[in-house]
């Protein structure tokens, strides 16, 4: 029997929360290629990582839910979150909380760390 090697995929999200029509594509994406069995690296470049956000309030402004789904990731895949760590450091200081852990990395840390990566995707 001959076995697969380790599938690596990094996936770029830059868009930032709302800014789709659709706004479930992204984590749609991450959530097939867990399917898969990839080792998913997420990457929230810039304002993405307002995606991770636990409180939005989004009914009032009748936009459409779907980012919630990135807290299950884990779950499904083997993953690492990484955002750079001036976003990180805007949200802590907005007292905005993140629904799952992350690792910062400042942006040469992150194109480094995602060229270490079999499959880049930026979504």
């Amino acid at each position: 029997m001959v076995t697969q090697p380790h599938t690596s995929l990094a996936l770029i999200v830059s868009s930032k929360p709302y800014e789709q029509r659709v706004a479930r594509a992204n984590i749609d994406l991450a959530l097939a290629a867990a399917a898969l069995d990839f080792e998913l690296r997420v990457y929230f470049s810039g304002s993405s990582i307002f995606q991770l956000a636990v409180e939005r309030h989004t009914e009032n402004a009748m936009l459409p839910a779907g980012y919630r789904a990135w807290a299950a990731l884990p779950d499904l895949a083997e993953v690492r979150i990484y955002v750079e760590q001036r976003w990180l450091d805007i949200c802590i200081a907005r007292g905005v909380k993140l629904s799952m852990p992350v690792e910062a990395l400042n942006s040469s840390g992150m194109k480094r760390s995602w060229r270490n990566c079999r499959h880049v995707m930026v979504i």
